[in-house]
């Protein structure tokens, strides 16, 4: 296996050599500087691992619009439905670090391609249960849904190592394009979206059947509802990857076993970091307070504007069209800049949104325009928290682990992300929900405002720490072996 020490590599030790008698954070500018552009078949493979992560979010979005009705037909229980629908997100929180912590061993192209069989396959077979029903309708259900989290994790946890790999190091801009084009299809909420429809506790199964039947009848998921019932959406989203999985298997080098698995005495190092703690707690926090408005804005609006579906589902879209924008946007900054105060101030955001979209008790009455603003403001806030975590977990766990090659460092990383962002999309309408039979939706929202301003002050803190802490250190420039970054066999030809 081919080894060999680059440039940016060197440049980097040297950078965090010098980090002591400077003090504060470091970023990766020196990559920027010597990335080389991608070829055609590098922006070719990671079109089509964007659109398969497309696919992955769409079938987390195919739940809400279609599996209810489907299931509440064959006589299962809300509990029962809730419990399906959050088997996939709980599945990747569990699996996902394991499969980055295996992952150098795995290879890259290994866990991208049984993660798009099993994401595939799982959706596909999905489609069948429309055939059968009872006790047996639900344990296939349970079955299908866990095999479809764990190719989810696989095929996430591959496609962001392998974006940074791609993008030479750069991993704000591999997390600003993923997500940002991840969460184009996850919120086209007009057809599959935040909607009175999600509401099954709240309403009747008669009155969900007659929501939901106006509103099905919009947009491209609602046409493949009616012309194709159940059975089409799962298996079209399911096709989809299972047709891209061919042509990954051909323009992806073979990959092989890996010498630099971490140990774990390094994993538990890292995790024990306070940073790096910090870190995953505002990922989890800023991805839930977009997330805790899935089971109760759609009422809120319903009942305190009295707007349409189709209304509601064109403000649904505001979050998310400020999400992708900014993502898209600001990716470039986050491996130029420090990414930690890009963080605090989106939890700041995320903080006011939420004080905001209710209003809270104590600012003043509703406002539909307030309630705009602040659903914008969420968008804003929660882009600038998750989009700059990979930079910053990097970083962090670089310093941590300096004798380590970066490859190995960026594969756990890798597992780690969609570990925190699945944790708050699971976190958040569970909260969300329960929350809501206590308080009314003001209360709510504040809540997770406050949270979302704990979790800032606590990040600023820890930041302000860490930089105090190194400026204190010796102004000594350290000797530092440089080691060999192997090339992982994953990468593409050039």
């Amino acid at each position: 296996m081919k080894s060999s020490t680059g440039k940016g590599e060197l440049e980097w030790e040297a950078a965090r050599a010098r980090r002591s008698e400077r003090g504060g954070e470091i970023t990766e500018p020196l990559l920027l500087k010597e990335r080389k552009e991608l070829s055609c078949r590098n922006v070719i493979t990671f079109a089509l691992c964007l659109l398969v992560y497309l696919c992955c979010n769409v079938a987390l979005a195919l739940f809400p619009p279609f599996f209810p009705l489907e299931a509440a037909v064959k006589g299962a229980t809300s509990g029962i439905i809730g419990a399906v629908a959050s088997a996939n997100p709980l599945c990747v929180v569990i699996t996902s670090p394991i499969f980055g912590y295996y992952l150098p061993r795995l290879g890259v192209k290994f866990t991208l391609l049984a993660g798009i069989l099993l994401l595939g396959g799982s959706c596909v077979l999905f489609a069948t249960l429309q055939w059968i029903s009872g006790t047996t309708f639900v344990v296939f259900c349970f079955l299908f849904a866990l095999v479809g989290g764990v190719g989810s994790s696989m095929m996430q946890t591959a496609t962001y190592a392998l974006a940074g790999m791609l993008f030479n190091g750069n991993y704000g801009v591999a997390t600003g394009l993923l997500e940002g084009g991840g969460w184009t299809w996850l919120h086209g909420k007009v057809p599959c979206g935040r909607s009175p429809a999600m509401t099954c506790d709240v309403r009747g199964v008669e009155d969900e059947m007659i929501v939901r039947g106006e509103r099905i009848r919009r947009g491209g998921c609602g046409a493949r509802f009616s012309l194709g019932g159940f059975l089409l959406p799962f298996l079209v989203v399911g096709a989809v990857p299972l047709s891209i999985l061919p042509i990954l298997c051909i323009i992806i080098k073979p990959t092989g076993f890996k010498e630099d698995q971490l140990p774990i005495s390094t994993i538990l190092r890292v995790l024990r970091s306070f940073v790096i703690i910090s870190l995953v707690l505002s990922t989890v926090v800023g991805t839930s307070t977009l997330s805790f408005l899935i089971p109760i804005y759609s009422p809120f609006l319903y009942t305190q504007f009295d707007l349409s579906v189709y209304k509601i589902g064109l403000v649904s879209l505001i979050d998310a069209a400020t999400y992708v924008g900014l993502c898209l946007v600001t990716a470039p900054l986050y491996d130029r800049l420090p990414p930690r105060p890009f963080i605090i101030t989106g939890l700041v955001l995320c903080s006011l949104g939420c004080f905001l979209i209710g209003p809270a008790p104590y600012i003043g009455t509703p406002h539909l325009w307030l309630t705009l603003v602040a659903d914008g403001i969420l968008g804003v806030g929660v882009a600038l928290t998750v989009a700059p975590s990979y930079s910053a977990m990097m970083q962090a766990s670089r310093l941590q682990c300096a004798e380590l090659s970066t490859d190995s460092i960026a594969m756990f990383i890798s597992g780690v992300i969609p570990a925190a962002i699945s944790c708050g999309e699971f976190i958040g309408p569970l909260v969300g929900g329960a929350a809501k039979e206590v308080f009314d939706f003001e209360q709510c929202a504040s809540l997770f405002g406050e949270v979302s301003l704990a979790m800032a002050v606590l990040l600023f803190l820890v930041t302000a720490y860490d930089t105090c802490n190194t400026r204190a250190r010796p102004k000594t420039q350290p000797s530092y072996t440089v080691e060999s970054t192997p090339q992982d066999p994953a990468i593409l030809h050039s």
